[in-house]
C-alpha cells in the first residue's frame, strides 16, 4: 500500500521532472530543436503579448494560454510515463526495456496522434520524434530505477522443486 502512495508518485515526479531536463537540454544543445522551439517560442511569445495588449480584457486569453501551455506539457512529459507505470503494475512488467521502450514510443508518438493528417513527415518532423522519444526513454528508465524493477509489488516466492521420489 506504501508503494502506491509514495514511491509510485515520488517515481513519477522525478522521471517527469528527469524527461523536462532532457528536453530543455536537448532544445538548448541540438541545433535543430533550438531553431524549432526557440521560433516557436518567440513567435508564439509576442503573438499573445499583441493579442493580450489589443484585448480589453486579457484575462480569458491568459487563463486560456496557460490551460493550453500545460495541457501540451502533460501530453507530452506527464501522461505517457503515467500511463506506462500503471500499465507496468498491472502487467506487473518489469523490464528495463519494456519501460524504457514503451514511455519512447508513446511520447515519440503524441505529435503524430495529435497531428491526426496522413501525409509524408519532413526530416525536421522525424528529428522532433527522435528528440521526443529519447525524451520518453530517459523518463522511463528514471522510473524503471526507482519503482519499476519492483512493479506489481513483491516478486512471487519461488516453489520448491518437485521431487518424484526419494532422495539418494
Amino acid at each position: 500500500m506504501i508503494r502506491w502512495l509514495l514511491l509510485i508518485p515520488l517515481a513519477l515526479l522525478i522521471a517527469i521532472g528527469a524527461g523536462t531536463l532532457f528536453l530543455f537540454v536537448a532544445s538548448l544543445v541540438d541545433p535543430l530543436m533550438g531553431s524549432l522551439t526557440g521560433d516557436t517560442l518567440l513567435v508564439g511569445f509576442w503573438v499573445f503579448v499583441d493579442e493580450v495588449f489589443s484585448s480589453e480584457d486579457p484575462g480569458p486569453m491568459i487563463a486560456e494560454a496557460a490551460f493550453a501551455v500545460a495541457r501540451v506539457a502533460f501530453l507530452l512529459l506527464a501522461f505517457p510515463p503515467i500511463l506506462v507505470a500503471v500499465v507496468s503494475e498491472v502487467i506487473r512488467a518489469r523490464s528495463l526495456v519494456w519501460h524504457m521502450g514503451a514511455t519512447a514510443a508513446l511520447t515519440a508518438a503524441i505529435p503524430w496522434v495529435l497531428r491526426g493528417s496522413a501525409r509524408v513527415a519532413t526530416p525536421a518532423e522525424l528529428h522532433v520524434s527522435a528528440v521526443l522519444g529519447l525524451t520518453g526513454a530517459v523518463a522511463g528508465l528514471v522510473y524503471w530505477a526507482i519503482a519499476g524493477r519492483d512493479a506489481g509489488g513483491a516478486r512471487p516466492a519461488p516453489h520448491p522443486p518437485l521431487s518424484g521420489g526419494t532422495a539418494p
